[in-house]
């Protein structure tokens, strides 16, 4: 009898164990997630890439700054010798430095993990040369010299200001956030034009690529290229061809015989 109820006791426990351990199993924490796995949503800080064309200009003249941000971007700021909020990507203008000495451009971005390590560019700018007043010089006595042939002539573009731009180089700027077109002899970064061009309120936010992107701009300065269709959108101010609404968005100069 007692044999009995001892094989019974044993059954009756190897069974509740049984039980136990496909509890656990089926209720545990998921370990099906490797390393790997959870690696796979982490976020990284944006990596800056700041550059200047060129990089060092007489006083007077202009350099362009240029950008790009790898990775996720929640904000990015410019601060030294130009300042705001800017886009992940894009161009814009120094302005004319007009002071002798070195100035230093840098753009902070940053996203979820962090900020980015600080992308910094300097643009020298060098006095301008100084007007020599040329001296007499002794008429020299004729001598028998061979003929030279011709040498084909050092060709200046866009009177030898810089930086110089022809029609291929801004049709290579033609989308939407990288937008340039030309007004007379400057080139215009269009891209950073478009907030103050449109009226916000309305909604347009977005140029018309196929109507001013590597082209002409005097069209859609005077009003006659619409944003979708509704020239009312445009404000007033920034249809005016004037130098205080062109000259924060010049990039550089343009001649149409450069090749």
């Amino acid at each position: 009898m007692w044999l009995k109820k001892l094989v019974g006791l044993s059954m009756l426990i190897t069974l509740i164990g049984m039980n136990a351990i496909v509890l656990a199993g089926f209720f545990g924490p998921d370990k099906s997630k490797s390393a790997f796995d959870l690696a796979q949503v982490a976020v990284a800080p944006p990596v800056v890439q700041l550059s200047a064309d060129p990089a060092e200009v007489t006083a007077g003249n202009f350099s362009a700054l240029s950008w790009n941000v790898t990775g996720e971007v929640t904000n990015c700021t410019a601060s030294g010798d130009w300042e705001g909020s800017k886009t992940p990507f894009g161009s814009e203008s120094t302005g004319r430095l007009a002071s002798e000495g070195t100035k230093y451009y840098t753009l902070n971005c940053e996203n979820t993990a962090g900020k980015s390590q600080p992308a910094t560019i300097a643009v020298t700018v060098k006095p301008a040369s100084a007007v020599q007043t040329p001296t007499a010089t002794p008429t020299p006595t004729p001598t028998q010299t061979p003929v030279a042939t011709p040498s084909a002539p050092n060709v200046v573009y866009c009177g030898g200001a810089t930086p110089c731009y022809g029609p291929r180089e801004i049709a290579g700027h033609a989308s939407a956030g990288n937008c340039w077109g030309w007004n007379g002899n400057r080139v215009i970064n269009i891209s950073g034009l478009d907030t103050g061009y449109h009226k916000t309120k309305t909604g347009i936010g977005s140029i018309e690529v196929g109507g001013v992107c590597g082209k002409n701009l005097a069209g859609s300065l005077d009003g006659s290229i619409s944003a979708e269709g509704q020239t009312r959108d445009h404000n007033t101010s920034t249809k005016t061809n004037a130098d205080r609404n062109m000259i924060p968005y010049f990039v550089g100069y343009y001649d149409s015989n450069k090749p």
